[in-house]
């Protein structure tokens, strides 16, 4: 079993880190990318890829088996690639940690109550009846190579699924997670390993959001209060089976609270950024601006991965920050830019309705 968490670790954890080291290799030294987006841009363009080739095999009427052998070869490749610019880094500059600063007293509590939160996920039943279509589509994966095919509601195997699933390919790449792991169950690894990986993930993204919006009143001093805020309303927010704290907390595992806890915070801070250097013109270089939406683009593609919600939801978000965006800079040459990252969606679009 060791050997099967450190298999997933790896797939979850490391190869997302690797395969970010590689995507933000020539990133603007303006923009400070640590581990945190390096491990959110890789995750993204991970569920990016296994959408794409998700569909590509059900086009070939190909099986699971070969959507997962196929998408682990591609990712593996990006993060050798990745663990080789990371190495030559290393070479270069050492292991600079920095200096760590001593956490106040709001960033203790925060830490504290995200701990809790994490330990009642880990060591508490959360039920939900969503659990059954999501682990039954695993289930069916594994063992009959199936994919997306037929419903898992109440056990009928013999139904055909409902066309607003034919895209989520989440279910599909938790079943891969457990045929990379040497089998572990599936439903060891959503309801404990991804709050446990992707928990810390989502508060580090709305974190750095904060940090956006608080730079100019002096982010340094609001940090701890912010992070304990956001912790805090996370620990009273399960007023509902459909608030966004109680998507983080007790259901991170499905599609529409991954798209909350992380789509939504990638796709805001990724998008944030493309829309800000593309409104600077030649000021800043079309290599960092195709870099930027290309990212945006795979952050489009992996909330459709992550379900119908996303979607949706995810070139609405985009439109709205590209408005916003042309109504701050009085420009409009952001629009094209924004267009063409939402082409694979528009794709996506027709491959639905084309059921």
């Amino acid at each position: 079993m060791l050997l099967q968490i450190c298999a997933v670790f790896f797939h979850m954890c490391l190869i997302p880190y690797l395969v970010g080291q590689l995507v933000l290799a020539g990133f603007d030294k303006s923009e400070k990318t640590g581990v945190v987006l390096k491990t959110a841009a890789g995750l993204m363009v991970s569920y990016a890829i296994y959408e794409v080739v998700l569909i590509g095999m059900q086009l070939a009427d190909k099986g699971f088996r070969m959507v997962t052998y196929v998408y682990c070869a591609i990712v593996m490749v990006l993060a050798l690639a990745g663990l080789v610019l990371w190495i030559r880094e290393r070479m270069r500059v050492g292991f600079c940690f920095g200096r760590v600063k001593k956490p106040d007293r709001y960033m203790i509590a925060a830490f504290v109550l995200i701990a809790v939160q994490m330990a009642a996920v880990l060591f508490l039943a959360t039920p939900d009846e969503d659990d059954a279509f999501y682990s039954g589509l695993s289930s069916m994966s594994l063992a009959y190579d199936y994919l997306l095919e037929y419903n898992a509601y109440i056990g009928r195997m013999n139904i055909e699924i409902s066309s607003r699933y034919m895209l989520s390919g989440l279910p599909i790449y938790q079943a891969s997670l457990s045929l990379l792991s040497g089998g572990l169950h599936h439903l060891v690894i959503t309801h404990n390993f991804f709050p446990l990986f992707y928990m810390p993930l989502a508060y580090a993204l709305f974190y750095e959001i904060g940090k956006r919006f608080l730079e100019k009143e002096g982010f340094e001093r609001l940090n701890g209060k912010f992070l304990f805020c956001l912790a805090l309303l996370h620990m009273i927010g399960n007023y509902y089976i459909y608030s966004p704290e109680n998507f983080l907390v007790t259901r991170l595992w499905q599609g529409k609270a991954l798209f909350v806890a992380l789509g939504v915070p990638f796709l805001w801070i990724f998008g944030e950024m493309a829309l800000r250097k593309s409104s600077k013109g030649k000021q800043v270089s079309f290599h960092h601006k195709m870099l930027l939406w290309f990212l945006v683009s795979c952050g489009l593609l992996a909330v459709s991965f992550m379900g119908e919600t996303g979607l949706y939801l995810g070139m609405f978000m985009v439109a709205c920050l590209t408005i916003a965006s042309c109504l701050v800079h009085k420009s409009l040459r952001v629009i094209p830019w924004a267009v063409i990252s939402c082409l694979p969606m528009g794709l996506l679009f027709v491959y639905l309705i084309m059921g």
